[in-house]
C-alpha cells in the first residue's frame, strides 16, 4: 500500500488521468482511500483546468506571418531612425567643425598714439599700449607721477 509522503510526491509529476480515484494505478487507488491525498489531487486538477480556460481565452491576436512581418518592419524603421540619427550628428560635428576652422577676419590695429606730453617739465611721458589710453596725473609732490591705464575701448 503507498503512503501518503509518496502520493504527495507523485501527484505532482502524474499525469491528470491518473489524479482521480477511478484510475488503475497505485496512485489511483491511494487516493480512492485516503481523504487529504484526494483533496490535494482535486485541486490540482482545478487549478489545471482553470489554468487551460485561461489558456484558450487568450489566443493571439495575429497569425505567426503577420507578427514576423511587423516585427522586421519595426526593425526597419529602427534601422532608418538610427542612420538619419548618424547622418545628422555627422553633418552638425561638420558644421561645428566649419565654424571653428574658419578664420576669421581680424580688425586693423588702431594706430598708436603719441606720448603723452609731460607736465611741468618733469621729464616723464607714457607710451600707451595699443588700444589702450592713460591719464597721467601729477599731484603737488613732484617725486609722484600717477599712472592710470583706461579700460580697451571695444568697437560693436
Amino acid at each position: 500500500m503507498m503512503e501518503c509522503d509518496q502520493a504527495r510526491r507523485l501527484l505532482l509529476e502524474a499525469d491528470l488521468a491518473e489524479l482521480t480515484p477511478d484510475a488503475d494505478s497505485d496512485l489511483g487507488r491511494h487516493l480512492a482511500t485516503c481523504e487529504r491525498c484526494w483533496s490535494a489531487a482535486d485541486g490540482i486538477r482545478r487549478a489545471e483546468g482553470a489554468l487551460g480556460e485561461w489558456l484558450r481565452a487568450r489566443t493571439p491576436r495575429e497569425d505567426a506571418a503577420g507578427a514576423l512581418a511587423r516585427a522586421r518592419l519595426e526593425a526597419h524603421r529602427r534601422t532608418r531612425i538610427r542612420r538619419v540619427g548618424r547622418a545628422a550628428s555627422m553633418l552638425a560635428a561638420a558644421a561645428l567643425a566649419g565654424i571653428l576652422l574658419v578664420p576669421r577676419p581680424v580688425p586693423p590695429a588702431p594706430p598708436l598714439a603719441a606720448p603723452w606730453p609731460a607736465a611741468r617739465g618733469s621729464g616723464f611721458s607714457v607710451t600707451p599700449p595699443p588700444g589702450r589710453a592713460v591719464v597721467v596725473l601729477h599731484p603737488a609732490d613732484p617725486r609722484i607721477v600717477v599712472v592710470w591705464y583706461l579700460p580697451t575701448r571695444r568697437s560693436s
